[in-house]
């Protein structure tokens, strides 16, 4: 046999054996494409979205079709092809994950319209198995198309609501929805089932700082995009909140700005006394905030409180809420803040009294409020006690009114002992003396509510303390 003619059966060998090869690759793969929906596809609105994803280990993906069949129409979200390494290739195509995340009704030549649809998605890979055409995959989902907003009907009529107070909006949606409240401005306050089972509520507050004429807007979504928006028309008061002049020292920060430092991981001095102030009064102001208005996501869905809140026992008020300081150093105004709740002061570590039934959210260190209490009394309703020298509550212990939880103080950023107290309303600050008004209570909140008929005998208005001095503002210097 010469050498020539062994070359050439040696070659056909090789080409027999690498045919062979590609086609055990080709014919041995069969395995279909992977087709899986990444997130549900049931209930379709405008704004929900198809993520999808199409995975073959095998020889590699050859194209795929997505569509929606609605009345007999078929509408093309996606067809692709994709490209081969070549006929002789063992790996087949070059693609082997596809993925595709859509939202289908976001696009106008897509109709919206209500009855049954049908999303139909179909893979094919490069295997030579179906006569050359490959295995193929086919994924049919039934879907529900919802286009129709929810409605909502006032139940009660809107009262007059005060810049930084509060109030309630009863109200139905048909159907319910997962979603619903008032929006004023950028606040959002969720509603929930009303305590007496007649329709939806919310609690809502007039944020200090906003506009009169800002929108109190109630809203539902249903969860697919389909919203529906009703303007509350509640009689919104102005008021006016005063201006102090606060003077900074070099002993005051050197006081109180170091402790809080480092109390304060997040934050690195800035290696200048006056610098660090501002961080912490400012920047760190802005984080305790967040930090509040996250706690007030946590509140139990149920009143936890009876009757008045109430003032500090004997206190006098040093400071109100959103009084406007701006700060003085060397004689020149170098920051300006809101002040957001009652300053009340009686004698040195005065025991500090729960305001009302509530359980503890938050015991321990806050920022800018030094040793802090928070208690949820429900439904988003906050009462904060800030700058304490000791904390006598743990977190998830229930208290009553009157019930000591701490002593007065200076940690944080206060300059003298005295307890600072706020009420917060789904992360917005509330006017306090509102809350310590046994009348507004009743008739602005219970009687909104319905609940003289549910609250029991025992469930009575606070006495006012004989020798409490607020919560009338001092005057103004």
């Amino acid at each position: 046999m010469s050498k020539k003619f062994l070359l050439i059966v040696i070659s056909f060998a090789l080409i027999a054996i690498y045919l062979g090869l590609i086609g055990n690759a080709r014919w041995g793969d069969s395995a279909a494409p992977e087709i899986s929906l990444e997130q549900p596809f049931e209930q379709v609105g405008p704004t929900t979205p198809l993520v999808l994803r199409i995975h073959d280990n095998g020889t590699g993906l050859r194209d795929v079709s997505v569509r929606i069949v609605h009345n007999l129409e078929t509408f093309t979200l996606e067809e692709q092809s994709f490209p081969s390494e070549g006929w002789l290739s063992m790996s087949g195509g070059k693609e082997h994950e596809f993925t595709l995340n859509v939202i289908p009704y976001a696009n106008p030549d897509l109709p919206r319209r209500q009855g049954q649809a049908q999303l139909i998605v179909t893979a094919r890979d490069y295997s030579w198995r179906n006569w050359f055409e490959g295995n193929g995959q086919r994924l049919e989902k039934e879907f529900t198309p919802q286009f129709t907003p929810p409605r909502l009907e006032l139940l009660s009529p809107p009262a007059t609501i005060v810049q930084g107070g509060a109030g309630v909006v009863r109200y139905r949606v048909v159907p319910e929805v997962s979603v619903h409240g008032v929006k004023i401005g950028n606040a959002f306050f969720p509603g929930y089932p009303a305590p007496d089972k007649a329709g939806m509520f919310a609690f809502i507050a007039f944020p200090y700082n906003a506009p009169p004429t800002t929108p109190i807007q109630l809203i539902a979504d249903d969860g697919y995009g389909n919203t529906a928006i009703m303007d509350v028309n509640f009689q919104v008061k102005p008021q006016f909140w005063r201006t102090r002049s606060i003077n900074i020292s070099d002993s005051f920060i050197r006081k109180t700005v170091p402790s809080i430092l480092a109390q304060t991981p997040e934050l690195q001095s800035l290696g200048d006394p006056l610098k660090d102030f501002l961080l912490v009064n400012d920047k760190l102001r802005k984080i305790n905030s967040a930090t509040i208005a996250n706690l007030a996501k946590k509140s139990r869905p149920e009143i936890l409180w009876k009757g008045a809140f109430r003032q500090l026992s004997g206190s006098q008020v040093e400071a109100s809420f959103a009084d406007h300081r701006k700060y003085m150093y060397n004689g020149q105004v170098v920051d300006s803040q809101d002040h957001l709740g009652f300053d009340l002061a009686v004698t040195q570590h005065y025991p500090v009294e729960a305001a009302n039934n509530g359980i503890v959210l938050f015991a321990g260190y806050l920022g800018i409020y030094g040793n802090t209490i928070i208690l949820d009394h429900g439904y988003g309703l906050l009462s904060l006690y800030a700058h304490l020298s000791s904390i006598e509550v743990k977190t998830g212990e229930a208290v009553t009114l009157g019930h000591p939880i701490g002593k007065s103080g200076t940690t944080g950023l206060a300059a003298g002992d005295h307890l600072h107290f706020s009420l917060i309303l789904q992360g917005e600050q509330v006017n306090p003396t509102e809350w310590w008004d046994p009348f507004w209570v009743k008739t602005r909140i219970k009687d909104k509510l319905g609940l003289p008929s549910l609250v029991k005998s025992t469930d009575e208005e606070p006495e006012t303390p004989t020798k409490n001095l607020g919560p009338t503002r001092p005057p103004v210097r």
